[in-house]
């Protein structure tokens, strides 16, 4: 129970200093110098956090981080800096509790911490990116006062129930490592159609058809799947969003299957494994977002799937359109 127990002190403490190492060691620090915890024998070596200069330092840099949280950017520049500092400061908390006098143990335990706080900080980067996406600064404010009472009452759990925090933390880092790479694709995806935005050109393009061009593998792909009576008819390079059989997020390519029936398929860049959306018509539309334009398709039964386009696609995205619409210009 001891071992799960100093478990749980390490885990919290590596897994919060990848959220706020400064305010992690400044609280910790503080609750020990003013007695407002009882360090156990087994985390003697937490003393040294109560030292009158780690103090300071920790609280003047805590300060520099709380200012830079609440200012859209400047927060994620912040965050780029201590891509390597947190996951540094995480293990040497983490050796702090559990380390002994076999240096093999401590180079373990300081890997392990090493990789909590970072996984905690990835979190924290990327949730900063996605709000950033946003005009608005207020999220920012919000973000970091959540991040500042998380940490508090993180390390009241830690200190008070250690056992229920060690549950939390396995909890909390399984979720995280199912959804980061979620949002580190949509953080791209949004910071590519950004920057696609900010070179934007004037709209003069000319379009009378849509291209049929698509990397041979592709083709090819497309080609097994729907038969040999079936060829690609017209094929536009977006991004998935929201629909049937396909991941969201990913660069590839719209492509339509001329045959017997028209067949539309979804075409991954990297994958190239071709997903077939339902069959039939669609109705479509195009709803105009800041950094997107967006090909909504909807089919009779309900199915409905969404791509995205760079603004500078505008006329591209006006011949799919009519292409399902039917509708003349």
């Amino acid at each position: 129970m001891e071992i799960l127990q100093l478990l749980g002190v390490a885990v919290g403490l590596a897994s919060l200093a990848g959220l706020n190492l400064y305010l992690t060691v400044f609280l910790t620090g503080m609750a020990v110098r003013f007695q407002w915890i009882t360090l156990a024998p087994d985390y003697e070596r937490l003393q040294v956090l109560a030292d009158p200069w780690v103090l300071l330092v920790a609280g003047l840099l805590f300060a520099m981080e709380s200012l830079a949280d609440k200012f859209p950017w400047v927060d994620s520049a912040w965050d780029a800096v201590h891509t390597a500092i947190r996951p540094v400061g995480a293990a040497l908390l983490g050796v702090m509790v559990l380390g002994d006098s076999n240096p093999v143990f401590n180079v373990i335990v300081g890997l392990l911490a090493a990789w909590l706080g970072f996984t905690t900080h990835a979190l924290k980067a990327t949730v900063r990116l996605q709000a950033n996406a946003s005009p608005e600064p207020v999220t920012n404010v919000v973000l970091s006062v959540a991040e500042d009472a998380t940490v508090i009452l993180g390390l009241g759990l830690i200190f008070t129930y250690p056992l229920v925090a060690l549950a939390v933390a396995i909890v909390a880092l399984a979720a995280i490592w199912y959804f980061v790479p979620r949002m580190l694709r949509s953080t791209w995806v949004k910071l590519w159609l950004c920057g696609r935005k900010l070179r934007l050109a004037p709209e003069d393009a000319v379009l009378t058809s849509l291209p049929d061009e698509l990397p041979s593998a592709a083709r090819t792909a497309v080609g097994d799947h729907a038969g040999a009576e079936w060829k690609v008819e017209w094929s536009v390079a977006c991004i998935s969003g929201t629909g049937p059989g396909y991941p969201r997020n990913r660069f590839g390519w719209l492509v339509s299957a001329a045959g017997p029936a028209q067949m539309l398929y979804f075409v991954p860049r990297r994958s190239r494994r071709p997903r077939a959306l339902p069959p039939g018509t669609p109705a479509a539309r195009i709803e105009q977002k800041f950094l997107a334009d967006v090909l909504v398709l909807a089919w009779p039964g309900g199915e409905e799937a969404r791509f995205l386009f760079e603004r500078g696609a505008r006329p591209l995205v006006r011949l799919v359109f009519e292409k399902f619409t039917g509708a003349a210009k």
